[in-house]
């Protein structure tokens, strides 16, 4: 979005070398040299290098034997891509070129053109443009130090830009009414002498080659026709006059202090609304009462005459151009409507990214308070069972409690009394008991009573009389 470095010839072989690495300079001098092979009475007497912004134009200081002591600007131009005159056609407008009169037109010395490009030779202005006036450099400086970070900025005075931005209508009225594609207005390619403007490069639309505000305009698609961009431009020639420093913006939201009359140009210009709705034209701007105000037009003469068939031929050239901006813009809004949709899945899947940081967040958060809750219960349940501990402790110490034995220490049971004694006929003086069954652990020699005992059968006793 800054014309001056996307444009700069050391800014793009940086970044791109292997596109820009040519020895641009040295190819326009051959092609110079070419075109002035013809002409008798000029000469180059050396390259003026990167004093201007566009890659592939050259700038030479050429010398006439007519004219010795004057010192002349030749600039050479590459055809660019809206390059759509055909080579009779465009060999007739500039050789009408180097006619044209207008007071408010920088005059053109010599005007050339081949296959490759044109050649147009301008006297040499000392000062330099109205650029170099409001940045306070010199000329002959390159463009990228010159411009690139400026000293300082000096804006005109109300009266100045009142009466500048009146005659660079007129100028450009006039270019329209010629049916001449210009677009390349900026205060670069202004002059000033005697306290009058002058424009130059009116050889740009017919070459092809960009404008300097192009990436500006390309945003609006209600800026689509030559005179739109004429008038695009000249609002950001006025705002450079007016603030002293250019507009790196397409469009502005609002405006510093300034003159009313002057505020409300600007804003019918260069505010968003009105980039989006539409620009007035160059009729309703020199109809406003900032520019009406101003010094009457000058009367001088006006020539500029063509070929009929070149001029049906501009008209043709003119649409093409336009139709080439329209299909770049809907390029433009198609890559921004892209952008946009790519910012927002790129939105979305941040908010899925941080909705499920947030569910993982929320997860460790719970897992370690159910830790933490589970190493309370684990120091609880310890002390619980400490406190048991040394409650039966104590009780121990005040009861006391015999020793568990085991089997080895447990005392053998007594042993069984002895048989009864018997009589002479074999019965027993005391009545028979029934054997114990407790199970108690008995000898071998005493089993075999036992048993003795347990078969006794006392029918086989005989039976005797009992005397009363």
């Amino acid at each position: 979005m800054n014309p001056i470095l996307v444009s700069s010839l050391p800014a793009r072989s940086f970044i791109d070398p292997a596109n820009y690495c040519q020895p641009f300079s040295e190819v326009a001098l051959q092609h110079v040299s070419l075109a002035l092979r013809g002409e008798v009475g000029w000469e180059v007497v050396g390259p003026l290098t990167e004093i201007g912004w566009r890659i592939r134009k050259h700038y030479y200081h050429l010398k006439s034997k007519s004219a010795p002591n004057i010192e002349f600007l030749g600039s050479w131009t590459d055809f660019g891509p809206d390059k759509y005159l055909e080579d009779k056609d465009m060999h007739n407008f500039f050789k009408s070129l180097a006619q044209i009169q207008h007071p408010y037109i920088h005059p053109i010395e010599m005007s050339l053109c081949t296959d490759l490009g044109g050649l147009v030779v301008r006297l040499f202005q000392k000062d330099g443009s109205l650029r170099d006036l409001l940045c306070s450099s010199k000329p002959k400086q390159s463009f990228l130090k010159k411009y690139g970070n400026p000293k300082g900025h000096k804006p005109l005075e109300l009266s100045q830009i009142a009466l500048y931005g009146r005659q660079i209508l007129e100028a450009l009225k006039y270019l329209h009414d010629k049916g001449i594609p210009y677009g390349h207005l900026h205060t670069g390619n202004i002059i000033v002498e005697n306290n009058k403007v002058r424009l130059l490069d009116i050889e740009n639309g017919v070459l092809g080659v960009p404008s300097f505000y192009r990436p500006y305009f390309m945003q609006h698609r209600k800026i689509c026709s030559m005179e739109a961009i004429d008038v695009y431009c000249f609002g950001h020639t006025l705002y450079e006059m007016t603030f002293g420093a250019p507009l790196h913006e397409s469009m502005v939201e609002s405006f510093p202090d300034c003159s009313s009359p002057l505020k409300s140009v600007l804003e019918s210009i260069l505010l968003c609304d009105a980039c989006k709705s539409g620009l007035p034209t160059i009729d309703g701007l020199l109809s406003h009462p900032f520019f009406s105000s101003a010094a009457a037009p000058n009367v001088e003469k006006t020539f500029f005459k063509l070929p009929t068939s070149t001029k049906e031929k501009l008209k043709i050239v003119r649409g093409q151009i336009e139709d080439r901006l329209r299909e770049e813009q809907r390029m433009v809004r198609s890559q921004k409507r892209l952008v946009k949709v790519q910012e927002m899945m790129s939105s979305e899947e941040e908010k899925k990214k941080q909705r499920h940081k947030y569910r993982h967040d929320q997860k460790m958060l719970a897992k370690q308070q159910q830790k933490k809750q589970d190493r309370v219960r684990q120091q609880s349940t310890e002390g619980e069972k400490t406190d048991s501990v040394n409650s039966s402790s104590a009780t121990s110490v005040g009861t006391s409690t015999p020793p568990s034995r085991t089997s080895s220490q447990v005392p053998s049971p007594p042993p069984p009394p002895p048989p009864p004694p018997l009589m002479e006929n074999g019965q027993s003086t005391q009545p028979l008991q029934k054997p114990s069954s407790l199970s108690i652990p008995i000898s071998e020699d005493r089993s075999a009573l036992l048993g003795a005992i347990c078969n006794f059968n006392k029918l086989a006793l005989r039976k005797t009389s009992t005397k009363k």
